[in-house]
């Protein structure tokens, strides 16, 4: 338990920091409650904006390029290895918790034409919302209020409010037969 405190406590002077180096990119409302391996990477012209009783745990990372916007409510929570991916604008609400090592993407590479460039479309999140472990929410996906999506989901298509979400999947085993020598 103390180890998390001193973790908490050295998240807080990074956050201060960040803050002194991103000064017109970042704002917090309130002092979010981090740990301190964290990474934020917010390119010129680029904002983050959180609102009051952000928490994460460990190693999450939030990127914000090319004059993109993440907007983050209040009371949201980001579990392990969470990663957001900004080029355009990810739009978070309030009361939204992530499991562990789920990812957000608003572009991708355009494989077809130049895989420099990138197709870049809106993530918007609604409120009281849990994203379970394992997750992907790709570009363009609007998700309503009040919606749980299972562990393991890829969100690609968007998701009505008061909805639950999870992909069906089938497990297989088979025996391995071995020839006889």
């Amino acid at each position: 338990m103390i180890f998390e405190y001193i973790s908490l406590m050295f998240g807080i002077m990074k956050v201060l920091v960040y803050k002194v180096f991103y000064i017109s990119r970042i704002s917090f409302t309130g002092i979010p409650k981090m740990n301190h391996n964290f990474k934020i990477a917010i390119k010129k012209n680029s904002k983050l904006i959180v609102g009051k009783n952000f928490r994460t745990r460990n190693d999450v990372s939030i990127r914000v390029y090319d004059k993109g916007i993440v907007h983050i409510g209040e009371s949201v929570f980001f579990n392990d290895n969470c990663s957001v991916n900004c080029k355009k604008n990810i739009d978070i609400g309030n009361n939204v918790i992530f499991g562990q090592n789920v990812m957000l993407f608003d572009h991708d590479h355009d494989y077809k034409n130049d895989i420099n460039n990138f197709i870049k479309d809106d993530i918007k999140i609604g409120n009281n919302v849990w994203i379970g472990a394992n997750c992907i929410i790709l570009k363009g996906v609007h998700i309503g209020n009040n919606v749980v999506i299972a562990a393991g989901t890829i969100v690609k298509e968007d998701i009505a409010d008061s909805s639950v979400v999870y992909q069906k999947r089938e497990t297989t085993i088979k025996s391995i037969e071995r020839k006889e020598e």
